[in-house]
């Protein structure tokens, strides 16, 4: 029914389309995997598998998952075959370009809340150090001592190592952003 040059030429289309969606989400993947049972009526079990590997057979049955494949409808020709396949890359092709990842405003993103978690962080301890400066200098001693000894050791370790993380990421946007405005 296909050709063999045909064959290798759909089947890494939809290597590809399982690759592209299943890189997004397993619920794209699932998607996609839906649309072509859909196309070609053929019932495919659709689970949150690892791997999905779909290839079309020369003789027009579909090979998923290792099991075979037939259309409900009977496909008689290699024309109907190729008219419903155009219909699966349209509608996967525009269901992938819906959920295409920007990767360029996922990074600002990131990076700008990266700059206010820093700006909360260093608010948080100059608050701390003031509550620990007021709790001494109105002779609170019980509570500076509290502040001293069970607050700072506890969180600032884990703090001071994060926030040195998060600075040098903030330096760094900061950097490359100045590059940019220059």
């Amino acid at each position: 029914m296909i050709d063999e040059a045909k064959l290798n030429k759909i089947n890494n289309e939809l290597k590809v389309y399982m690759n592209e969606s299943g890189f997004i989400s397993n619920k794209c993947r699932n998607k996609v995997i839906k649309i072509l049972s859909e196309e070609f009526n053929i019932n495919f079990k659709i689970d949150n598998y690892a791997n999905v590997d779909v290839s079309v057979q020369s003789d027009g049955k579909f090979l998923y998952r290792g099991d075979l494949y037939q259309s409900a409808d009977n496909i008689s020709s290699y024309d109907e075959f190729i008219e419903r396949y155009k219909r699966f890359t349209e509608r996967a092709d525009k269901l992938l370009s819906k959920r295409e990842i920007d990767f360029e405003n996922l990074s600002n993103f990131k990076n700008i809340s990266n700059l206010i978690v820093v700006l909360c962080l260093l608010l948080f301890a100059v608050a701390v150090v003031i509550l620990g400066i007021h709790a001494f200098l109105v002779g609170n001693y019980f509570d500076c001592l509290w502040l001293v000894v069970f607050i700072i050791p506890a969180v600032f370790p884990r703090l001071k190592s994060s926030l040195e993380v998060r600075i040098t990421q903030a330096k760094n946007y900061l950097k490359r952003l100045m590059k940019k405005v220059k």
